[in-house]
């Protein structure tokens, strides 16, 4: 990499200030690195300003500042400057080393043109989950009586499966431009795959949301508020996403380990159960029956015979009540 100057302050930034603090160091041509650790209960971002930005070659398959030492790169996406705060409330930050910094990057073939590139990077190294601030909560707000399949144990392989779509979903909205694989995109029901970023971006929300509804225990926020979090939810739920969700607890050390919660042995493992525990009557499932298409139209037969309602993605962002 171009050199990056000399390193005139270092400091330590809230995440809230974070987005305004790149803006202000690109407007002012000022090299900015922001790295994470865990420390004394809570995740810290170190910010290290140079007196120079820094331009370079046109890459497609980029690596613009070295891997740190021992990692491997898990990901990386190109927020624009509007979707930095969204890129700096990843739950990644809190969990994996992570890193962001922009550059000027030469346009393919016109090495005379740049634009401005910002890159946000999480690595396989696991901070101390036990001091960050996120960490999965044991004890939730339900009623013991009426929990039902929202176990310990289920909410934790929730809160992982969670875990890993929000990172998919993140990636996707953030990386739009250069067509990104997505997991989650492609699983749902096909009537969506076409739909704009905006609306995806509002998907990366509610997941966002349900991730948060399902680290602290909050049952009462896990129940799903629009046709998007009920599909979000049953995917989750899926075997196939349980596992997925395994896998990225035991990539990113998600604390406490599981096998310090408690057990259910009437409801655990039951993953199937928690959607219709939350809402009743599961009639996004039938978004995927292509022998159903058009059900999600509220002036279809079938819709109108059992009573579904607006199922059509212009209505997925829509209060369920509303």
């Amino acid at each position: 990499m171009a050199d990056s100057g000399r390193q005139i302050r270092e400091y330590w930034s809230g995440p809230g200030d974070l987005a305004e603090e790149f803006r202000s160091a690109i407007t002012l041509g000022l090299m900015l690195v922001v790295t994470n650790q865990a420390s004394d209960g809570e995740v810290e971002f170190r910010s290290a300003l140079y007196d120079q930005d820094v331009e370079v070659p046109y890459s497609p398959a980029p690596q613009w500042l070295p891997v740190p030492d021992g990692m491997a790169l898990v990901d990386r996406s190109y927020p624009t400057e509007e979707e930095l705060s969204a890129a700096f409330a990843d739950p990644r930050w809190t969990t994996l080393h992570s890193r962001a910094f922009w550059v000027w990057v030469q346009e393919e073939g016109h090495p005379d043109s740049a634009s401005v590139e910002i890159v946000v990077e999480h690595f396989d190294r696991a901070l101390d989950v036990r001091e960050a601030f996120r960490q999965f909560q044991v004890d939730d707000d339900g009623d013991p009586e009426s929990r039902g399949p929202l176990t310990v144990r289920n909410r934790f392989d929730l809160y992982c499966t969670l875990l890993a779509m929000t990172a998919d979903l993140d990636t996707l909205v953030s990386d739009w431009k250069h067509s990104p694989d997505s997991v989650v995109r492609d699983d749902m029901p096909l009537v969506v795959h076409d739909q704009p970023r905006k609306w995806w971006a509002e998907v990366a929300a509610s997941t966002d949301r349900l991730l948060e509804a399902s680290r602290t225990g909050s049952l009462v926020e896990l129940e799903p508020r629009s046709v998007a979090e009920e599909v979000l939810l049953a995917l989750a739920t899926r075997t196939s996403y349980v596992a997925w969700g395994h896998d990225t607890a035991e990539l990113v050390g998600v604390y406490p380990p599981v096998e310090t919660l408690p057990r259910d042995v009437e409801w655990d493992g039951r993953h199937e159960e928690i959607l219709p525990h939350l809402v009743g009557d599961v009639d996004v499932e039938m978004l995927w029956d292509r022998r159903l298409d058009g059900i999600g139209d509220p002036s279809d037969t079938v819709n109108v015979i059992l009573r579904i309602g607006d199922l059509r993605p212009a209505a997925w962002h829509h209060a369920r009540n509303a």
